[in-house]
C-alpha cells in the first residue's frame, strides 16, 4: 500500500479516536451538550494530505489532535510508518512526543519506551537504545521479554558475546527454547575468542556449554576438532568431524581438508577412503566424491580416478565434478581432445567464479564465505553449502 493511501487511513483512524474521546467525554459529562470542534488545524491538516504533502499534514495532525485511549495506537502506527521509510528521526519525534503527554498510562509508556529504543537501534545509536532497555528489564516487568529480545540484537550487533550469553540464557529459561541454537553459537564465538588468545582451558569448556545449549551444533564439532589437530589428538579431531555427519549431514564438506590431514598423521589413508565410502552410500555430494577422487588417483592412478568419477557424474551430476574430471582429463588427455577440453574447463572455471559456495535456507542470502549468523537474516546456523547441480 502506498504510503499516502496508509498515511490517509492513519490520519481518519487518529480522527475516529478523536470523536469516540469526545463521545466518552460527553457521556462523563451530561451538562455539556455536543464535544468541541474539530480545531483548525485538523482541517488544515487534511488539506496538505489532499495535497500529498505528507510531512506537513502529520505535523499538523499531532499538534491538533489530543492524546486519548482511542489514538494512542494510532500514533504508534504513524511512527512505525515512519521507521518502515527509513524515517527515524520522525518516527523519534512521534514517539517523543508521545512520551511527553502526561495523560499516558504507565503501561502505554513502556511500550512507547520500547518502540522509541527500537527506533534509536535503527538510528545506530545502541547506547540509549540499550540503557533504555535495560532500564525496562530492571524494573519493569511488563514488556521485560520484548526488551530482551531487543537487548539481545545489540549485543548481538556489538559482538558482545557474553552479554549475549546472560540475555539468552535468561530467555531461555522463561520458555524460550527457540534461543537454543542462538545460544550455541554465542558460546562458540566466546570460544573462538578464547581460542585466539591461547586460552585453551576456556575455550573447551565454551564448547561444552555449546553443547549443552545444541547437541547438534556443528559449529562447535569444528572449533574442537581444530583445537584437537593443534594438540596433535588426531583420533579425538577424528572423532570430532565425522560426528559433523550425525549432526547435519549437509556440513560434511567443511570438515574433508582436516579430516584427511588427521587421517595422514596417523598414516591411515584406508580410514579415511572408508569413511568417504560410507558417505557416498548415505549422502553423496561433490566436495566426497571429489575427495575419493583425490585419495583414487594419489593411491591408484588417474585412470581409476577418471573411472571413478566418470560414474559419479552420471549419477550425481555437479559443475565442481564436471571440472575436476577435465582436470583428470587434460593431465591424460586423448588424442584430439585437448583443445576442446580445455575450452570446456575454462567455461565451467569461469561460472564457477561467479556461483555462490553458500546459501542461507531462511532468506536466500548468498555467497563465497561461510557465516554462522546470516549477514542478510540474522539467522544462527542456516547458511549451508549450497547443494544441488551447482553445488553438492
Amino acid at each position: 500500500m502506498p504510503d499516502v493511501a496508509l498515511l490517509a487511513l492513519i490520519v481518519v483512524a487518529m480522527l475516529a479516536g478523536y470523536l469516540l474521546g469526545r463521545r466518552d467525554l460527553r457521556k462523563k459529562n451530561e451538562s455539556r451538550s455536543s464535544g468541541q470542534p474539530l480545531s483548525k488545524e485538523y482541517f488544515v491538516g487534511l488539506n496538505y494530505l489532499l495535497n500529498e504533502q505528507t510531512d506537513e499534514a502529520i505535523e499538523t495532525f499531532i499538534k491538533a489532535l489530543d492524546l486519548n485511549n482511542d489514538t494512542v495506537d494510532t500514533y504508534l502506527a504513524l511512527g512505525s510508518l515512519f521507521a518502515r521509510r527509513g524515517e527515524v528521526e520522525k518516527s523519534i519525534r512521534v514517539h517523543q512526543d508521545l512520551l511527553a503527554r502526561p495523560s499516558l498510562t504507565a503501561s502505554q509508556s513502556l511500550r512507547v519506551q520500547l518502540e522509541l529504543a527500537k527506533d534509536f537501534m535503527q538510528a545506530g545509536l545502541l547506547d540509549r537504545a540499550e540503557a533504555m532497555l535495560s532500564e525496562m528489564v530492571r524494573n519493569h516487568h511488563e514488556y521485560r521479554s520484548e526488551a530482551l529480545q531487543q537487548l539481545l540484537k545489540i549485543y548481538e550487533q556489538e559482538r558482545e558475546w557474553s552479554k549475549a550469553v546472560a540475555i539468552g540464557e535468561e530467555l531461555r529459561k522463561s520458555g524460550g527454547d527457540q534461543y537454543a541454537v542462538d545460544l550455541a553459537h554465542f558460546y562458540c564465538e566466546g570460544a573462538q575468542i578464547c581460542i585466539d588468545r591461547n586460552d585453551r582451558v576456556s575455550a573447551r569448556k565454551a564448547i561444552r556449554q555449546a553443547f549443552t545449549r545444541d547437541r547438534n551444533c556443528v559449529r562447535a564439532s569444528l572449533l574442537l576438532a581444530r583445537m584437537e589437530f593443534d594438540d596433535a589428538r588426531y583420533r579425538d579431531c577424528i572423532k570430532a568431524l565425522e560426528k559433523v555427519a550425525l549432526q547435519k549431514s549437509r556440513y560434511v564438506p567443511l570438515t574433508l581438508d582436516l579430516l584427511e590431514q588427521a587421517y595422514n598423521r596417523l598414516g591411515n589413508v584406508r580410514g579415511f577412503t572408508a569413511y568417504l565410502g560410507r558417505c557416498l552410500n548415505e549422502r553423496p555430494g561433490a566436495a566426497v566424491i571429489l575427495a575419493m577422487t583425490r585419495v583414487l588417483a594419489s593411491d591408484r592412478g588417474d585412470e581409476q580416478a577418471l573411472k571413478f568419477l566418470t560414474d559419479q557424474l552420471r549419477k550425481h551430476p555437479s559443475l565442481k565434478g564436471l571440472n575436476a574430471l577435465m582436470n583428470l582429463q587434460l593431465r591424460n588427455p586423448a588424442v584430439g581432445s585437448l583443445e576442446s577440453i580445455r575450452l570446456l574447463k575454462e567455461m565451467t572455471d569461469k561460472m564457477l567464479e561467479l556461483k555462490p559456495v553458500y546459501q542461507c535456507s531462511s532468506c536466500g542470502f548468498s555467497g563465497k564465505e561461510m557465516h554462522w549468523m546470516c549477514p542478510g537474516c540474522h539467522s544462527w546456523g542456516a547458511i549451508a553449502p549450497v547443494q544441488g547441480i551447482e553445488g553438492e
